[in-house]
């Protein structure tokens, strides 16, 4: 089994931190049955019962689930991603809602190919060799054709200004045959696959960084839209990364590079910040990635297949002992073994940060 490259995943779990790729790999489930899938010629991992869409969806469901509820307590996201329009008081320094944060700026999505061929004939599928003007492997992002559902690569390798891509090949089932059947697609018809994809470049533009707003100006020169909100751009100065502090200055942006700026016709200090940037673990730890694997287990109600070593895990996650401390009766994720292995990864990591008024 090919261990999936880290990213996000596709709607309605936009940024999920543990993809349902991941998910297979640390379960030790065989992938193509996973994604309903019938590999005949597939390692034989003692867990190979075809999942239904309806499987996978609830096992996605708990998983952003589980990941929401620890990243509210740890206060930074357990993946990479971008916060946008982050509404904040005007300070200097400011507290951003989310710690870890990686770079000030906008996600940015453009078009390098569209409708690139892929090649089954060996497994993982290979896309390109594609001509490229992006250097960074980790801006590549593979889709459904003419859609905005991504697929993980297994691998993506850039050189000479071509871009190549492996993807295992039961990750590529056409989108409109996910309603697998109970027997699974038939591994050896190519035809149940991307014939396709789309690659986009994902970056973080840093064009955009903040917004300074003065409300409500309406008495002077600044009021020219009536009783609306005068605006300015500015830049933001990461002054600590890890508890999120953020300076932010009026500036312009222009040639790659921000300049800095008076405040303009308005009279006295603003009063809202917007702030836009990338934040949270990059790449996601694997004691992260076990919290949101036991929490989401714990609130699985069914077991979703007969696999003994699936059940086994979900069995353990969903345990209650006999005997509970008062810490553990105080846990918020609940009783279970899986929430309390979550709950000590929670408290552990979490950030503690000072405010001032």
């Amino acid at each position: 089994m090919i261990i999936p490259a880290q990213s996000t995943l596709t709607q309605p779990y936009p940024d999920v931190a543990v993809p349902l790729a991941r998910y297979a790999y640390i379960i030790e489930y065989d992938e193509c049955s996973f994604f309903g899938v019938d590999n005949p010629d597939a390692a034989d991992l003692g867990c190979d019962q075809i999942w239904s869409k309806a499987d996978r969806d609830m096992v996605q469901k708990y998983l952003a689930e589980a990941q929401d509820e620890i990243e509210q307590i740890v206060n930074y996201p357990l993946s990479a991603r971008w916060i946008a329009n982050e509404a904040q008081n005007y300070r200097n320094p400011v507290q951003a809602d989310w710690g870890h944060i990686i770079e000030a700026g906008v996600k940015a999505i453009t078009d390098i190919v569209d409708g690139e061929a892929v090649s089954h004939v060996t497994d993982p599928a290979i896309i390109g060799p594609f001509a490229t003007t992006v250097t960074d492997e980790n801006e590549i992002t593979v889709y459904h054709p003419g859609t905005d559902l991504v697929i993980i690569p297994s691998s993506v390798t850039i050189s000479g200004g071509n871009c190549t891509i492996e993807i295992p090949r039961c990750r590529m089932v056409k989108t409109s045959l996910v309603q697998n059947p109970a027997a699974g697609l038939s591994y050896s018809d190519t035809s149940n696959f991307e014939a396709t994809v789309d690659v986009k470049r994902v970056y973080n533009d840093t064009s955009t960084n903040a917004v300074i707003v003065w409300p409500h100006k309406c008495t002077n020169s600044c009021g020219v839209n009536g009783c609306g909100e005068k605006t300015q751009t500015g830049c933001m100065y990461i002054r600590n990364a890890e508890i999120g502090s953020i300076d932010v200055l009026p500036a312009t942006y222009s040639g790659g590079s921000w300049a800095a700026k008076n405040w303009g016709c308005c009279n006295g200090y603003p009063e809202i910040l917007r702030l836009n940037y990338r934040a949270g673990l990059d790449p996601i730890t694997p004691q992260a990635e076990d919290a949101i694997v036991r929490l989401a287990h714990s609130k699985m109600p069914d077991e979703v297949c007969g696999c003994e070593r699936w059940s086994r895990l979900w069995r353990r996650d969903r345990n209650v002992p006999d005997v509970l401390t008062r810490e553990r009766l105080n846990c918020s994720f609940g009783l279970s073994d899986g929430a309390w292995i979550a709950w000590q990864f929670t408290q552990r990591l979490k950030l503690v940060r000072g405010y001032t008024l």
